[in-house]
């Protein structure tokens, strides 16, 4: 497929391909136009294989409507896949491509054997499908050129083999807007992918910590909202703070650079033991946060809260230095139709101010039991 596409980041790739699917109105403008088209020239001038290819092209037309109207909306998707875009990509193509060869064979019948008058109309209908094609696939060359050239070239031959120089030069003008429109295509694809690739690079770079890369506070309610949307009402959702034990005098003895390494290695471990349904963030210092979610039962949130303490707890060799630290953790735990951020990183943070109070662990939040006042039914 498009060579490109291997260097393109992800994020781009996946918007480059849902761009596809947002030009519904002019595929169907090209449709009727054909179809319009199509049985003018055959009723004007009967012929078995331009009749074929009127209904093939028909047909054609038809599947691409189809394809955009079918996946339109899934491509729309925040969380589509590069796979999913790959495979809605090829989908888009095939119909693309089918339309393109069997309009690119009418027309070159029809420019061939009907009258002087009605090439016109084909002339124009060919540079009408080069300019939406320039207009709606420059974000998918790959596409976008072979289909240009499928449809435009086999007229270009036919208006050459005409002795006539009123056919040459219309031939010469479809080569020259051809060429045109190519260069146009690839010139807005290589702006378009460098523009989305540079947006989305500071989008991300406004959401990650600029230390670690995990995400940071702006991101956290972001991602937590991403969660909540994936998991049902009955699954349960639990938020850990955590605190890195005795990470000051890291930095006092060894200084901040030897710190800033401890913190990308405890990234880096926390990263290695979350499922990708749930994530990590720095909120700042050498504290973070851990959202765990779809819980297959009660007791899942303290397991984690114990194996990131395990891990964090094993020692580190940084710059020539032998570390240990280690680390308190606060959970609290909701489920997902009740949850809500701040709360639940209150309630972990409680947890977590009183367990470092005894001398640091692992503590779950546990809401306190109001003891009714019985000295008012004395």
């Amino acid at each position: 497929m498009d060579g490109s596409r291997a260097r393109l980041p992800e994020g781009t790739y996946i918007e480059l391909v849902a761009s596809l699917f947002s030009t519904l109105l002019p595929t169907a403008i090209m449709a009727m136009s054909f179809l319009g088209i199509a049985v003018l020239i055959s009723s004007q001038t009967p012929d078995s294989a331009l009749t074929f290819l009127m209904f093939a092209g028909s047909i054609a037309a038809a599947a691409r409507l189809t394809v955009v109207l079918l996946y339109r909306r899934r491509v729309a998707d925040p969380a589509l896949s590069v796979e999913k875009a790959r495979y809605f990509e090829r989908h888009f193509a095939t119909a693309y491509l089918a339309f393109a060869l069997v309009f690119g064979m009418f027309e070159a019948r029809a420019f061939m054997i009907a009258a002087p008058a009605t090439r016109m109309a084909i002339v124009g209908l060919l540079f009408g499908y080069g300019a939406g094609v320039a207009a709606g696939l420059s974000m998918r060359p790959w596409i976008g050129v072979p289909s240009m050239l499928i449809a435009i070239v086999p007229t270009v031959i036919v208006a050459w083999s005409f002795p006539d120089l009123t056919f040459w030069a219309t031939g010469a003008l479809l080569a020259i807007f051809l060429a045109g429109g190519i260069q146009s295509v690839l010139a807005r694809y290589r702006q378009a992918a460098a523009d989305i690739t540079r947006r989305q690079l500071f989008a991300t770079l406004a959401r990650s910590d600029h230390l670690t890369n995990l995400p940071n506070r702006l991101s956290l309610r972001e991602r937590f909202d991403g969660c909540l949307a994936k998991s049902g009402p009955r699954d349960t959702i639990a938020v850990h703070c955590l605190d890195l034990d005795r990470f000051k005098p890291v930095n006092d003895r060894y200084g901040h650079p030897t710190g800033d390494a401890l913190l990308k290695a405890v990234s880096g471990r926390l990263q290695g033991l979350l499922r990708k349904s749930d994530f990590a963030s720095r909120i700042g210092g050498d504290e973070f946060v851990v959202v765990q979610t779809q819980m297959a039962h009660a007791g899942e949130a303290q397991l984690l809260a114990r194996r990131i303490a395990r891990a964090i707890a094993q020692p580190y060799s940084i710059d020539g230095h032998d570390i240990s630290i280690g680390t308190s953790i606060g959970y609290a735990e909701a489920m997902a139709a009740d949850a809500d951020l701040d709360r639940l990183i209150a309630q972990a943070d409680e947890a977590l101010c009183g367990i470092k109070s005894k001398g640091g662990g692992i503590a779950r939040f546990e809401p306190a039991v109001v003891e009714p006042d019985l000295r008012l039914s004395a």
